[in-house]
Parts: C-alpha cells; structure tokens; sequence
C-alpha cells in the first residue's frame, strides 16, 4: 500500500521537472500556457530557425545577382531589390538570433525589443540608401536597360519573397512574435521591389518616354520603409519593460 501512494508522488515529480525545464528555457509566451503548448512552440521555433536559414540563403544568392544587374542596368529599383534583399538576410539573422541560442527564449521581451529596434534602424538605412539612388537617376534622366534574364530573375525572386513572406507571417502570429512579423513585412518588401522591376520594364518597353518609372516607385516604396522603421523604433523605445541587460 505504501509503495502504490508513492508512485502518483514520482509521477507529479517528473511532471514537475519537465515543466519547470521549459520554465528555465522560458518557451511559453503565456504564463498559464499548458506543457503541450509549450511543446507546441517550441516546434514551432525549430521551424522558425529553419524557414530564417532558407530566407538568408535566397536573400545571398538574389542580392549577388541583383547587384551586378543593377549595375550593368543602371536601375534604382533592380539596386532597391539587392539593397533589400540584403536587409531581409540581415533582418532573418536577427530573428535566428532571436530564436537561437541557449537558453532558448521565444519569449524574451528583452530579445524581442531589441530585434525589433535593430530591424526599425535597418529599415530607416536601407530607405535612405533607395531615395538617394533613385534621386540621382531621376536627376540623371538614365534610362533602364533591358534584360530578359534580369525579368525572370525578378519574377522567380517576386515569387519565393511572397511564399517566404506569408510562411513568416503565419508563423509570426502563431508565436506572438514581433520580430517575426516585421522579418515577414521585409521579405515582402523585397517581393514588391521585384515586381517594381518587371512592371517598370514592360512599361518602359513599351513607352520609352515613362523611363521614370524605375526609380520614382523605388522612392515610393523607400518612404513607406522609412516611415515604418521609424515607426518601429519609436513604438519599442517607448515601452518601459525593455530591459537592455537581458540576453
């Protein structure tokens, strides 16, 4: 009889050291969350890590082919693209760096502020940087150059920037993540400048005298980027829970 009263109490131990292990992690965005929850989202940041890894890969190779097209074609928007593209692989090593390390902490408050304050600042540079481009080449009167190759890379990258996209967003709100969120927003920004380039390019193809359709929808797009990076800045830098010694 005394050994069967013991087993229920080994039994509420174990169950104890497993939640009180995802308590040290800190896995639950939510206090009362359950242990299957909790199990659930931590699913959920592997595929985080993961769909971050993809987004940086894709980002390296479209930023490289972007660049050198944008320079061959004179293009504020085939420049917004790589320019942007390097910002949404920065942006996801900020998120994998959110969501890695150990302890793991998806909900770190601290990690969460300073992530979304880093990708705020990314956004204001990486703005600034079109507006200046597409000025001078407003400035310029440069046509773009027209490449077949340049069209289908924009459209392959337009499309796998969307899929990316919405796999963050969805992801993002499973998890309450901010940081998340915005990385979606960037991959999505960067599916719009390689559409810019497409629909510039056919508009140009077929009148060469709406050469400035490039460069003013970059600038367009930048100010929208600029506006939200400093939306996101001042929104984080204002809450009082930010604690910048935690890690």
């Amino acid at each position: 009889m005394g050994k069967f009263t013991e087993t229920p109490k080994c039994l509420s131990t174990n169950s104890f050291n497993v939640a009180d292990s995802f308590e040290k992690e800190d896995i639950p965005l939510k206090a009362n969350d359950s242990l299957a929850e909790r199990k659930r989202k931590e699913h959920l940041r592997i595929y985080v890590i993961g769909l971050c890894f993809a987004s940086v890969i894709l980002s390296l190779v479209l930023c490289i082919l972007a660049f050198i097209f944008a320079s061959l074609r004179h293009s504020p928007a085939t420049f917004a693209f790589a320019a942007d593209c390097v910002l949404d692989l920065l942006s996801s090593l900020i998120v994998i760096w959110r969501y890695f390390g150990s302890p793991y902490r998806p909900s770190s408050r601290s990690r969460e502020y300073k992530a979304c304050i880093s990708l705020g600042i990314l956004f204001v540079v990486a703005g600034v940087g079109v507006i200046i481009e597409g000025i001078y080449f407003l400035y310029a009167k440069d046509a773009p150059k027209w490449y077949t190759v340049l069209i289908i890379l924009a459209a392959v990258g337009c499309g796998a920037c969307f899929i990316i996209a919405f796999a963050k967003y969805i992801l993002g709100k499973k998890l309450s993540s901010e940081t998340l969120i915005l990385d979606a927003l960037n991959s999505f920004l960067s599916g719009l400048f390689a559409l810019v380039i497409i629909v510039s390019d056919v508009v140009y193809l077929k009148n060469k005298n709406i050469w400035y359709l490039d460069p003013l929808l970059s600038i367009v797009l930048s100010v929208g980027l600029i506006a939200f990076g400093f939306r996101t800045i001042i929104i984080h830098c204002r809450r009082g829970d930010y604690n910048i010694d935690d890690s």
